[in-house]
């Protein structure tokens, strides 16, 4: 099986980091009720626009995730820390606690399915 995440361009330019930010797909992200789009993401985190809550750094959240554009209820329910909150840009990141064969599948399915229409 060959795999999408891996082999998909910079969000932005060269980078040293471990997990690679990828802007598409864009992602629903649900959190205390409210939905959120991902700006990027990566293997190890995401990065959330819009956000006008009050977590704060090393804050453990859970979160449940979707495909932006796909029509079912959220799939995935995962356990995230709080990096930074920056209330100026109304931006969230957010790094996963744990990854499983199951996340990474779901994300697999994900860029799979959006980058095959």
């Amino acid at each position: 099986m060959s795999s999408y995440t891996l082999g998909y361009s910079l969000a932005r330019g060269p980078e040293k980091r471990k997990d690679k930010r990828l802007p598409l797909p864009v992602f629903s992200i649900k959190i205390d009720g409210q939905t959120f789009s991902t700006v990027n993401w990566s293997l190890g985190g995401l990065l959330i626009s819009d956000y006008h809550g009050n977590a704060v750094e090393d804050q453990l959240v859970r979160l449940d995730v979707k495909a932006k554009d796909d029509a079912a209820e959220f799939k995935l329910r995962i356990s995230a820390r709080v990096i930074r909150n920056r209330a100026d840009r109304h931006e969230l990141a957010l790094k996963f606690e744990e990854m499983n064969p199951q996340v990474y599948d779901f994300f697999e399915q994900c860029f799979s399915r959006r980058f095959k229409r």
